[in-house]
């Protein structure tokens, strides 16, 4: 069975659209229990609120941190999912496949899970270096 160059650049872009609809079904999920999140910390800082002195109010809630945490996380993974998403359609649709882009598109796919950890370590209220190295 021969294919004819339609059949399978349709086969190609069929392919391509299962893989986005998967994953932008799953970045939906991450986005939404992120949002929800967010607003269980907001309410639980309303909720609060009231008891805190004035002393405690002038402090960095825990809520507030937990909050910046997550929004930094989800838009460092949506940042690099995106630019690995753009780097896998210029791979896909272009018809000479360049070695640098595929190294490009896996530098992209480790990059979130490699910097990730680092970004946690930098939002430790204490000192950055106290996690790495106990005295």
């Amino acid at each position: 069975m021969t294919l004819n160059v339609s059949e399978e650049s349709q086969r190609g872009t069929g392919i391509f659209l299962m893989q986005f609809a998967h994953d932008a079904t799953f970045i939906s999920i991450m986005a939404w229990t992120s949002v929800s999140m967010l607003h269980l910390l907001y309410n639980h800082y309303r909720r609060m609120h009231h008891i805190l002195t004035p002393i405690q109010d002038h402090r960095v809630h825990f809520e507030t941190r937990a909050a910046h945490t997550i929004l930094m996380l989800v838009v460092t993974f949506v940042s690099f999912y995106i630019l690995n998403f753009i780097c896998i359609i210029f791979h896909s649709f272009l018809m000479d496949s360049r070695l640098w882009l595929r190294h490009v598109n896996e530098l992209l796919a480790i990059s979130f899970p490699t910097i990730s950890p680092f970004l946690l370590l930098l939002r430790d209220p204490k000192d950055p270096c106290s996690v790495l190295f106990h005295h």
